[in-house]
């Protein structure tokens, strides 16, 4: 009876070992490789559009480097001598101030003179040896008050007392500014005399067709002109539009 037990007893172990194996063999089976997810596509960044560059256009005014007189206008010029501006001595008295003021950088310092037998009254406006006359046809030089403008009786005018101011020369169309010396003028061979001896010398002039009052047609000329100090030993100023007369007023 005992040997049944055991018997019994045997066999129900090695069934249980049986399945306990079987357990962990089917435990033991590999698994299939797990394939790796596709990396995420980066979203391309969006690239910023560039603004383009702004250009700041330089000012004309600026490249001014050296004032000329003529017997007609003030010329400014750059430093190739190519001229930027030219203010007509005819035209508007407050646009010429404006534009000189932007090319010297500086408001004028203004002062009033009352006039004479040659030139009448007036407002200079000085910016060191630069000075700007604004003509003022008053008193009894009103006669020329409502009359066209010509280089005779001219909206303003021009005198130069020294070379340079405020970083600007300031010559003449032969280069032969205020301050050379006046044996170094005369003996320029293209020097021009006044006749009247009321102006002059002089070294550019023009000579233009008026009309006057009367319907009469003529010929006149105007220049710039010298200027000398008292001991005639240097050119003390340059002046235009100067009316080159056979007499004197």
């Amino acid at each position: 009876m005992k040997g049944t037990v055991r018997m019994r007893e045997r066999r129900t172990a090695l069934i249980g070992f049986a399945i306990i194996a079987a357990t962990l063999l089917s435990g033991c089976t590999t698994s299939a490789p797990v394939e790796p997810s596709a990396a995420p596509t980066a979203n391309p960044s969006t690239t910023p559009t560039s603004e383009p560059d702004t250009v700041v256009e330089a000012d004309p005014i600026d490249s001014v480097t050296t004032f000329v007189v003529r017997p007609e206008g003030l010329e400014l010029r750059d430093a190739t001598g190519a001229v930027v501006f030219e203010l007509d001595y005819l035209a508007d008295t407050a646009a010429a101030v404006a534009t000189v003021t932007g090319a010297l950088g500086s408001a004028p310092v203004d002062e009033m003179y009352s006039g004479g037998n040659h030139f009448p009254p007036s407002t200079a406006h000085r910016w060191g040896a630069f000075e700007l006359h604004e003509r003022r046809y008053v008193d009894r030089w009103d006669f020329a008050a409502s009359d066209p403008r010509t280089l005779g009786q001219p909206a303003w005018g021009v005198v130069f007392t020294g070379p340079q101011t405020a970083d600007v020369t300031l010559n003449t169309e032969q280069r032969v500014p205020a301050g050379t010396a006046w044996a170094d003028l005369e003996a320029n061979p293209a020097l021009q005399l006044n006749p009247s001896g009321c102006s002059g010398p002089y070294l550019d002039f023009i000579t233009r067709e008026e009309t006057w009052p009367d319907g009469t047609v003529y010929q006149q000329r105007y220049g710039v002109d010298f200027e000398a100090d008292e001991g005639r030993t240097v050119i003390e100023a340059v002046r235009a539009p100067i009316g080159i007369y056979d007499g004197c007023a």
